[in-house]
């Protein structure tokens, strides 16, 4: 019966070996599974929070090279610029004169022009401080010096001057500036400025098929949100004059408020270095005047928040989609060889 006994002894202890072993794996596995979980997760995670760089921000270029650059870009379209300059035949809305400072700047929305206004509005002297409510700098305000408005009542001796006037303009990378123009005007997120119902009514339209708005009244307080795919599908689908974004000053190209072969611009800011650019220009023309600080925390353009979700949500779209979007701004692109959300170096143009 001994025999027998350590016979079934041996067996049994082959199994406890076994079942140990099963149990380590098991918990292996499970720890395994434990760590790809939590991995995934903190990669999730970061995803969505404002990215880090160690890397310094550049050296904002010379205007010596971005002439250079936005010659390059003249050339591409056959414009050239011939003295004097014609500023009376410019004819957009978003170019204004301001005598006092004998400064002419365009504007273009989206680019930091509603800071710009209010600055050179209180350098002209037609404000004494900056506005409670800055979309009001859009207003009467400013209305007079706009030059389809104000070139009516310029005389012969004042053309004379304006020969050497200061010339500004601000530009921005299209990624950017259409993600800033999108959460502001289409998104319902609560930003400095106002949306525009109307614009939503109309994507979401022809997107979804909603029924149609019956008054102005219901128009003027519609909510509905179109998403971002939504409002670059409706971008590249609608053709002029349908499309209601082309025709809007916050999503028309940039390159479309520029008079190329009509007028000398004189300093050309790109708003990814606007502070370090602009106090040159303020000591240079001897303009007391600053900017205020961004809406954004953030002083680096990379890690400003319409830069972050610009190359976090664009990345996300049809890889088709996007090139269709990016042919509607591809003049704007070569404005100043601005970067690809996909760059290391977004949004910065990329200007050597």
């Amino acid at each position: 019966s001994s025999g027998i006994n350590a016979e079934y002894g041996g067996t049994n202890m082959s199994a406890h070996h076994l079942l140990r072993r099963q149990y380590i794996i098991f918990l292996i596995l499970v720890l395994l599974f434990c760590f790809l979980y939590y991995h995934r997760c903190a990669i999730n995670l970061q995803s969505s929070v404002l990215p880090t760089t160690n890397a310094p921000l550049p050296n904002p270029p010379s205007q010596d090279t971005i002439r250079a650059q936005l010659n390059k870009f003249y050339n591409s379209i056959h414009s050239t610029y011939t003295p004097p300059n014609r500023w009376r035949d410019v004819k957009n809305n978003q170019t204004y004169y301001f005598p006092r400072l004998n400064l002419f700047f365009t504007g273009i929305p989206k680019t930091g022009c509603s800071h710009w206004k209010e600055s050179l509005l209180i350098g002209e002297g037609a404000l004494t401080s900056r506005l409670s409510y800055l979309p009001d700098v859009h207003q009467a305000v400013s209305y007079k010096y706009r030059i389809p408005v104000s070139s009516k009542y310029w005389t012969k001796s004042g053309e004379e001057r304006m020969e050497k006037a200061a010339s500004l303009l601000a530009l921005r990378n299209p990624w950017v500036r259409a993600m800033s123009a999108y959460r502001q005007k289409l998104s319902n997120e609560k930003t400095q400025g106002n949306d525009l119902p109307h614009l939503k009514y109309y994507i979401l339209r022809a997107m979804r098929g909603i029924p149609a708005v019956k008054t102005t009244e219901e128009l003027n307080n519609f909510t509905g949100e179109p998403t971002l795919e939504e409002f670059v599908r409706y971008m590249v689908t609608k053709k002029h004059p349908v499309n209601a974004l082309l025709s809007d000053i916050h999503f028309m190209p940039q390159h479309e408020f520029i008079s190329p072969s009509k007028v000398r611009y004189d300093y050309i800011i790109p708003m990814e270095f606007v502070d370090p650019i602009s106090e040159e220009f303020f000591k240079e023309t001897n303009l007391d005047i600053h900017l205020p600080p961004s809406y954004d925390e953030q002083n680096d353009p990379r890690l400003q928040t319409s830069a972050v979700r610009a190359k976090e949500l664009f990345s996300k779209l049809d890889p088709e989609l996007i090139d269709m979007f990016y042919s509607v701004y591809k003049k704007d692109f070569m404005l100043l060889n601005y970067s690809n959300f996909t760059d290391p170096l977004f949004p910065l143009p990329l200007l050597t």
